[in-house]
């Protein structure tokens, strides 16, 4: 591992462990930033770098940034909680059960839980309460944004006012994938094992602390097997471990997850953990012996530190997901057919983007002209599309190689 990704993960394991900053750490500054920035975990990272005699010797106009972008992040999370809670508060006087999960409940695993920010809320509803959540949220002036579809499996709701971004979800997975349909089976029945936080006065109601755990977990794999996990998706499984691991049934966990196959990956992922971000590793329960699994992080690591949050720091790691989604249903049998998963992808891939895909299926390939014409406009030129194009195909191979590597195919 390179000295700017060992520095890096030293800061984030200071602030998040709650511990001292070790006085010889002297990072590459800029790109500690930089780094910081694609994860988005710059709070988390300022916590800890201010306090080191390194950082207070950088440029005085990089310290201002550095603590002003970070203070701004924070002032703008605690902005959109509050307003959740009073969003949350008012479905409560309604009698609806809805339930929160990831976001406002993960912060509270976090010594200041502001530092850890979330892009966005999330909500699970039944759909028998969907049109009387909608009301609410439209007479909160609340915004609905991206889509304006009657039906979805997400809805997403804006405040103008204090940029809260909440998603409103009918199903957790979706059916998109054979992986996606296994895991929504698995939370098939969250609605009837709920458990209840108090969150600033305002009671909470979440899945139940075994499911969420699970759910966590279930997320960081699912975008792995696309574009990417972030480190910050370690962080929060480490920190629920951390807080809640006397009380974790642990049998439960590792029955549903080797019976999703991906065993191997999170014990690669609970080694990360251990090893750079101060998880005990004698607070975790193994299915068997630990030293028969294979562990090798280095690969792991390396994707996991380019990525970004969710694997989204760059185009071609986006557009490379339908090459690894494509070798994880074993659509295709060789890599030669996966790159043109990438170049040319289902109309189920395009649909979001081309609306008229999902009335007429045909037109599939009007949308892939759409497509590369866009990438032209944006690029200047079609011989930087072709790179961004090749640039895609290298990424999509090594992340199937990545996916066999951890035995997920």
């Amino acid at each position: 591992m390179n000295k700017i990704h060992k520095d890096f993960l030293q800061l984030l394991k200071s602030t998040i462990q709650n511990q001292k900053t070790p006085i010889q750490i002297s990072p590459n500054w800029h790109e500690t930033l930089k780094l910081a920035s694609i994860h988005k975990v710059m709070p988390l990272i300022y916590e800890s770098s201010y306090k080191t005699e390194s950082f207070k010797k950088t440029e005085q106009d990089f310290q201002k940034h550095f603590k002003t972008t970070s203070m701004q992040i924070i002032y703008s999370q605690i902005q959109r909680s509050d307003r959740f809670l009073q969003l949350y508060k008012e479905l409560n006087k309604a009698g609806l059960k809805i339930l929160v999960f990831k976001g406002i409940i993960l912060r509270e695993l976090y010594p200041i839980p502001d530092e850890r920010i979330s892009g966005d809320e999330d909500l699970l509803i039944e759909k028998k309460d969907l049109k009387k959540a909608i009301k609410i949220l439209e007479e909160n002036d609340m915004e609905r944004g991206l889509s304006d579809e009657e039906e979805a499996d997400v809805y997403h709701y804006f405040c103008k006012k204090t940029g809260l971004h909440l998603e409103l979800h009918t199903t957790l997975f979706g059916e998109q994938s054979t992986i996606n349909r296994k895991m929504e089976e698995i939370f098939a029945t969250v609605f009837q094992d709920i458990d209840t936080i108090n969150i600033s006065n305002v009671d909470v109601h979440t899945f139940s602390l075994d499911k969420h755990f699970l759910y966590i977990i279930c997320h960081a794999i699912k975008h792995f097997v696309s574009c990417g996990t972030g480190i910050r998706q370690i962080c929060d499984i480490s920190m629920y471990i951390n807080k809640h691991h006397e009380i974790i049934n642990w049998d439960y966990i590792w029955k549903e997850i080797i019976d999703l196959g991906y065993d191997t990956l999170v014990v690669n992922l609970l080694q990360i953990a251990i090893d750079y971000l101060g998880l005990d590793e004698n607070k975790i329960i193994y299915p068997k012996n630990k030293n028969t699994y294979y562990i090798n992080t280095k690969d792991l690591l390396e994707d996991i530190m380019e990525g970004g949050v969710y694997g989204a720091s760059t185009q071609a790691r986006l557009n490379a997901a339908n090459m690894s989604l494509d070798a994880l249903n074993k659509e295709s049998k060789s890599k030669i057919k996966s790159n043109l998963a990438a170049i040319f992808p289902k109309a189920e891939t395009l649909k979001e983007r081309y609306k008229y895909l999902e009335k007429y299926p045909i037109l599939l390939p009007v949308a892939w002209g759409s497509r590369i014409f866009t990438y032209t406009k944006e690029r200047d030129s079609l011989s930087s599309v072709g790179a961004t194009a090749k640039e895609t195909i290298a990424v999509g191979n090594r992340r199937i190689d990545l996916l066999k590597e951890y035995k997920l195919i």
